[in-house]
């Protein structure tokens, strides 16, 4: 095995796989809990606390006896796997979890208790988001109404206004049909974009939609302890469905704060079986914490390949 596929079984290893709360049911569709698809979490697995906080109960049931709250970006490791419920809007499993605590004595045991799976993520971003040189901490877990939700926590602030979110659209795992679907969260540095940007991606196995979005966090004109707003920044869809296909690659010009989008289309066959693809290129300029896409002058029409 060479050295360069080691490290890439390596990192697919390491990274999570993408987070999901759908059903196959359209929009106002009356919903039974045994419709919802979620993602389950294993013993053993480390995860993160993904919202702004929760309760840690003694029980695995809504009114259990709170032991201690825990906040955004708190790390746990999965204990035991509860049966599926139903708590307030969400249909998920509850899970025994064991605070990771670093600055517990060492030999201490750690706390223990239940919380119900909306709550958890195996996505945490750590990272100066806002350029204010502290390190804010980002997560994502879907929403109740199938989307991704990102939220980005402010260390310097104190509760319980520290926390941003913003909600971004995921691509169906039902094609044609259903809600939700996959995610994921990965971070752009600043340093490739010209700003700091997390990523939402997702894309389901089986051919059909796909969308990618770009959301930022822009802070108080740099000024640390002040909470800022998570944006979107971009959204970006597109289809896989041979042989129509929709796809894009972004390209990022850090130095003037711009990236530029070249969308691949390949549509139906010409008459001699070959498939019709073009591609358009697309320039979006950085603009109070979301990419406005550049104008062509009229006379100039789209920069567009076409290749039969």
């Amino acid at each position: 095995m060479t050295p360069a596929l080691l490290l890439s079984l390596l990192l697919a290893q390491n990274e999570p796989s993408p987070l999901e709360y759908s059903v196959s049911k359209e929009s106002g569709a009356t919903l039974a809990m045994e419709d919802f698809e979620f993602t389950a979490f294993e013993k053993g697995q480390s995860l993160y606390l993904g919202v702004d906080e929760a309760n840690l109960r003694a029980s695995a049931a809504a009114d259990g006896a709170v032991l201690q709250t825990l906040m955004l970006g708190t790390p746990v490791r999965v204990v035991a796997v509860g049966a599926r419920a139903k708590v307030g809007e969400y249909v998920n499993a509850w899970y025994q979890v064991a605070v990771v605590d670093a600055k517990a004595p060492k030999g201490a045991a750690p706390a223990m208790g239940w919380v119900f799976g909306n709550t958890l993520t195996p996505f945490r971003v750590e990272a100066d988001l806002d350029g204010d040189g502290e390190l804010e901490v980002a997560t994502l877990v879907m929403s109740n109404e199938f989307k991704a939700r990102v939220r980005v926590l402010e260390p310097g602030v104190k509760p319980p206004r520290r926390v941003s979110s913003v909600d971004v659209p995921v691509a169906s795992t039902s094609y044609g049909m259903g809600q939700g679907g996959p995610a994921t969260l990965t971070l752009v540095p600043a340093k490739k974009a010209g700003m700091a940007l997390l990523v939402v991606d997702s894309r389901p196995e089986r051919c059909g939609d796909l969308v990618t979005s770009y959301v930022s966090y822009a802070g108080a004109d740099g000024k640390k302890g002040v909470l800022g707003k998570a944006k979107l920044a971009l959204e970006l869809g597109g289809l896989m469905d041979p042989p129509s296909e929709s796809t894009f690659k972004v390209s990022f010009q850090p130095a003037a704060k711009r990236l530029q989008v070249a969308r691949t289309t390949v549509e139906d066959e010409d008459a001699e079986g070959n498939p019709m693809k073009s591609t358009e290129r697309t320039l979006y300029q950085w603009q109070d914490g979301v990419f406005a896409e550049v104008k062509k002058p009229a006379s100039s029409g789209a920069v567009s390949d076409v290749k039969p």
